[in-house]
């Protein structure tokens, strides 16, 4: 049976009135030509646009600090673009900080939205709309994600061929605008849910809940987090009033403000139509006489904009959100590493890590099948077996002697340090892994000197920016992150610690590699003192929703921490939505380039088409082994795909946007310092 309409369930889902628009002029700039890919260019093309993507990127990011500032961005009742970041248009959004219940109706967010333009105009058939972003967290910023993929992203959901290279008329291809906002409370959208007056506080803070180590490191290290998340969310409550922005930012809220947006881009596009339309009508009455009243056709009509949106990790469970409170406004939802929505809303966090240890099975596969040449922890005859036991030995060694580190500051490495190390790497195999092989048989040897415990250390400090709270700098807190989630969840306060040990066990029972550290996020929000005003579930008991249009999520066989099953739960949950596994270990399709996956992803974004039930796509990258070893095999097309690909892997590498690791020990951990070092 169809859902009701948004309309008949609450007033909250009701359109905003139609707001007068400004028209902000839309950058036609002629970005594809990074990632150009004719089928009629060889494969030198490729490799030459890698080159210039690369200039591109770095143009962009020196572009960040020159002039361009947060701060002077106005907050707007529409979206009034102005040009930031060298590409890209950036705005900023007044919203009610309380869709539902109307209080503190003089307080709102404002929230920061930028966009990539569309290769074509807003007037060109082609034009396919905006696609929205989430990279995940909870906390990750979608501007970050934008600003420093958006090109990757444009040219994996484009059409392949350059528009320039076709006519308009009877073209089947799409071309989107890229859309990144930082949700309510994050980043550059003010107000922030902080707990801490400075970066320098919290990070000093983090660094003394690090050093307690993650449990299991000592027999005292639950009672003394246990204290210290407790301390924080008494702290963190004293700052209260009843109108602070930690009691907003359920992911209920911000599916609102996703289905605003939509309707803002609606009236955007109906601006920048008639504004177009215009200028074309006067240049031909200036220039050839030729002079008439202009009729625009309909184009924005109030309440029906439907979403485009490609969430990963816990931006899947901002999609489904959306999803189950607006079905007849999804338009294109790809779900990307899917999270489980009824047990995360339970505050569970007790079914992630059903494929963690096949994750970590792959890499003990994967070092003994390419041996000691490319893998040092293996020898000659190592077989899976072997490679796991001599990694046991290394933690037990080093659980009782943490490795000293020469150098400038006095350092050791400890048995937690590694674990943490182990576990991150489980999100980029194909990257993490040869340096997770080095770091452990660096360990093994005791190398004081090595580089690789340098990078273990990494995050054993921190050096506070020249301008420590600029708000073009967007951080992933952890108390923001907590925010979320525990807003989001059942609350928890009647969990001791008695039962939080019996809950890390349990954990600790499915997953030995990683259970320790996942149990913390349970542990947050037991602690956590605020209560949402509203949250999912007074919005509908449970998810699903007969969507206008079929969702695709996507998961990968071996995912440390949204398992496959996960997104077979949630597609049963959606009538006519498909599943699309990628058989790979790592988180969300990231992890790995796959021709296949990337082909159905462009094919549901331009027409809608899904994969068929069962549809399992084989990956191009292996652990251990160089991608461009049979680059080749790629046509130009999966060339282009394939560096696109990596820019945006390597954008999430490089960021706490995973699943839970905003909330990690050391957040953005020595992993994400040695990958940023390798980009």
């Amino acid at each position: 049976m169809k859902a009701p309409a948004p309309a008949e369930r609450h007033p909250a889902a009701q359109p905003a009135r139609k707001r007068p628009v400004v028209a902000a002029r839309t950058a036609l700039l002629f970005l594809g030509v990074l990632y150009l890919a004719a089928a009629a260019f060889d494969r030198l093309v490729a490799f030459v646009g890698t080159e210039l993507d690369a200039r591109a990127r770095q143009h962009a990011e020196a572009s960040q600090t020159a002039g361009f500032s947060w701060d002077a961005v106005p907050s707007t009742k529409n979206l009034a673009f102005q040009p930031c970041y060298y590409a890209f248009r950036c705005a900023r959004v007044e919203l009610p900080l309380d869709w539902w219940n109307g209080t503190f109706p003089d307080r709102h967010v404002s929230l920061a939205v930028t966009v990539l333009p569309a290769k074509v105009p807003v007037t060109d058939p082609r034009y396919g709309g905006p696609v929205f972003l989430n990279p995940g967290g909870p906390g990750g910023s979608g501007v970050d994600l934008v600003t420093a993929a958006g090109l990757a992203i444009q040219a994996l959901v484009d059409s392949p061929v350059h528009p320039d290279f076709e006519a308009p008329e009877n073209s089947t291809s799409k071309y989107f605008d890229v859309v990144g906002f930082d949700p309510r409370g994050i980043g550059r959208t003010t107000p922030g849910a902080h707990c801490f007056r400075s970066a320098a506080i919290r990070e000093s803070w983090n660094l003394r809940l690090d050093s307690q180590g993650i449990l299991g490191s000592s027999d005292a290290v639950l009672g003394r987090r246990w204290s210290m998340v407790n301390a924080l969310g008494a702290s963190c409550a004293g700052q209260d009033d009843e109108g602070d922005v930690k009691r907003y930012v359920s992911t209920a809220s911000v599916a609102r403000d996703m289905l605003e947006l939509a309707e803002l881009f609606g009236q955007y596009r109906e601006a920048e139509t008639w504004r177009v339309l215009t200028e074309d009508a006067l240049a031909m009455c200036e220039n050839h006489g030729v002079c008439a009243s202009l009729r625009l056709p309909e184009i924005y009509v109030p309440g029906t904009e439907k979403l485009q949106y490609w969430g990963f990790s816990y931006g899947t469970l901002l999609g489904s959100t959306f999803a189950s409170m607006f079905p007849d406004r999804v338009g294109r939802l790809v779900l990307d590493g899917v999270v489980h929505g009824s047990n995360y809303m339970k505050t569970l966090w007790s079914d992630n890590l059903h494929d963690t240890e096949k994750a970590m099975q792959a890499f003990y596969d994967r070092c003994a099948q390419v041996g000691p040449r490319i893998c040092p922890l293996a020898d000659r005859n190592s077989t899976a077996a072997d490679i796991e036991a001599k990694t046991l030995a290394v933690l037990e060694k080093i659980y009782h002697n943490p490795v000293q580190v020469k150098g400038e500051f006095p350092e050791i490495v400890t048995w937690s340090d590694v674990r943490l190390f182990r576990f991150m790497a489980l999100y980029e195999p194909v990257h993490a892994f040869p340096l997770m092989a080095e770091m452990l048989a660096a360990v093994a040897r005791g190398d004081e000197d090595g580089e690789m415990e340098r990078y273990l250390t990494g995050k054993h400090f921190f050096a506070c920016a020249a301008k420590g709270n600029d708000t073009d700098i967007a951080q992933v807190d952890g108390e923001a992150s907590m925010a979320i989630m525990c807003s989001d969840g059942d609350p928890q306060d009647h969990l001791d610690m008695e039962g939080m040990e019996a809950h890390w066990r349990k954990l600790d029972a499915i997953s030995p590699s990683v259970g320790a550290m996942w149990a913390g996020h349970r542990m947050n929000c037991a602690n956590w003192k605020f209560r949402p005003l509203y949250r999912f579930t007074d919005y509908k008991p449970e998810f699903g929703g007969d969507t206008a249009n079929p969702v695709l999520w996507i998961g990968n066989t071996a995912d440390p921490v949204t398992p496959l099953v996960n997104a077979h739960k949630m597609k049963s949950l959606f009538p006519g939505s498909e599943v699309l596994a990628q058989n790979s270990p790592g988180h969300c399709s990231l992890a790995a380039y796959s021709p296949c996956t990337v082909g159905y992803i462009r094919n549901y974004f331009n027409n809608g088409s899904l994969p068929a039930p069962d549809t399992m796509c084989e990956p191009y990258e292996i652990p251990f082994i160089h991608h461009r070893k049979n680059i080749h095999l790629l046509s130009g097309d999966e060339v282009s795909a394939l560096n696109a690909h990596h820019d945006l892997a390597r954008t999430f590498a490089t960021k706490a946007w995973g699943l839970g690791m905003a909330m990690l020990p050391a957040g953005e951990s020595a992993l994400t310092t040695r990958l940023q070092t390798d980009a």
